[in-house]
């Protein structure tokens, strides 16, 4: 259960930052206006240090729940 919740927060973390970098123009878009980029480089190096080589995973289903946050919800 804590496993769900650690990915679901992380895509929810990285969906509200990407939203929030949306706005300054002279960002590049790729690693920080889009879901799963963003979502992806914030939590790749936290996830790794919490579950090891399996957070490489967990992180890339939280990069895409991100994304299905920004197309369904």
């Amino acid at each position: 259960m804590e496993l769900i919740l650690s990915i679901l927060g992380a895509a929810a973390l990285g969906h509200l930052g990407a939203d929030f970098l949306e706005r300054f123009t002279w960002l590049p878009d790729k690693p920080f206006k889009c879901n799963m980029c963003f979502t992806f480089w914030l939590n790749v190096i936290p996830f790794i240090f919490l579950f090891s080589w399996p957070g490489i995973f967990y992180v890339a289903v939280a990069s895409i729940i991100s994304e299905l946050y920004f197309k369904y919800i």
